[in-house]
């Protein structure tokens, strides 16, 4: 695709060559998270918000071009809310990039809500998919007379198509299962989610982080881990749709996860968080016991080496981080 040249920024870059990197406002869709049937799209408003005062700014959005498609064919600016000039470029394939700018000499004051324009964004797979547009893209930010600060995009997602319910079984053995939800129910209430095998259930519990103490739970969210204590040994199976991205907040000290509906190399799976955690520990439902991955043991030391679907994980953290993974 044809780069359209930006003299305004490129003027702005050769008297600040290194913008500043902090919070001075930030760029957002309206809606947020916005979806679109396969081969269909929807119109999506980009706003700025800036904390400084703003007389132009540049915003790239870049996408995962074979799940959406956006176009500038398909943008259209606010030429009234910024009559110095808007400019849409798409410099590489999956980048949609956004100059624009007030009046020559006009800033607008901090603290405004500011309409860019309106884009459109197209469902351009024939299956389920999910892009995460939330986070620092290069080249983004606001300006005045005097800087430019780089400024990040509000999380914001869009979804092509529906995705399709799947059914999960899993094993569960005669005392505790620790257990996890690798598709995510349309009813989350412990119940619903252990329907199958009710009648052997005497007891579930998840781990609270912040108190450190178990509790007894009436509901099973995916991402968290949990303890099912049955009667007898017998199979679980449940529906829902795939869960396959995450963001949970790990507390210092231990945490109990759930994992996705995939399966990973540890290694792989925690890169969000590696060096910041001592070690994992899964539970054995046969033995009845923990099994323990430290990522400084040697192979050998290790009991397990790979996260799997359906299990649950206790992570003790270093620190108050975040866990971040997708299949």
């Amino acid at each position: 695709m044809k780069k359209i040249a930006v003299i305004g920024i490129l003027a702005l870059f050769a008297v600040f060559a290194i913008p500043t990197a902090s919070a001075q406002g930030y760029y957002y869709l309206v809606p947020a998270d916005s979806n679109a049937t396969y081969g269909n799209c929807i119109e999506v408003g980009l706003w700025t918000h800036p904390a400084i005062y703003q007389a132009s700014g540049a915003f790239n959005l870049t996408y995962d071009p074979t799940c959406a498609e956006i176009s500038c064919a398909n943008w259209t600016g606010n030429t009234t809310q910024w009559p110095g000039g808007i400019t849409c470029s798409q410099p590489a394939l999956g980048s949609f990039y956004i100059t624009y700018a007030a009046a020559a000499g006009v800033e607008y004051p901090p603290e405004g809500d500011y309409h860019i324009g309106n884009l459109t964004i197209c469902c351009d797979s024939t299956t389920y998919c999910k892009v995460d547009f939330g986070y620092f893209a290069y080249e983004t930010y606001h300006s005045n007379v005097s800087d430019v600060w780089w400024v990040p995009l509000q999380n914001a997602t869009f979804t092509c198509g529906a995705p399709t319910e799947e059914s999960f079984s899993k094993d569960l053995y005669d005392g505790w299962n620790l257990v996890s939800l690798p598709l995510t129910p349309s009813d989350n209430s412990t119940s619903s989610v252990l329907a199958s095998v009710l009648d052997n259930v005497s007891a579930v519990y998840r781990y609270n982080a912040t108190s450190k103490q178990f509790e007894s739970a009436s509901t099973m969210d995916s991402g968290r881990g949990y303890f099912v204590h049955v009667t007898q040994n017998c199979t679980w199976t449940y529906s829902g749709t795939p869960y396959t991205s995450m963001s949970t907040e790990l507390k210092q000290g231990l945490n109990m996860v759930g994992w996705l509906n995939c399966s990973k190399p540890i290694d792989d799976a925690l890169s969000s968080i590696d060096g910041d955690y001592w070690y994992v520990a899964r539970w054995n439902a046969v033995s009845q016991s923990f099994e323990v991955y430290n990522p400084v043991a040697p192979p050998t030391f290790n009991d397990f080496d790979v996260l799997e679907r359906g299990t649950g994980y206790f992570i003790s953290a270093k620190a108050d981080t975040t866990l971040s993974a997708s299949c």
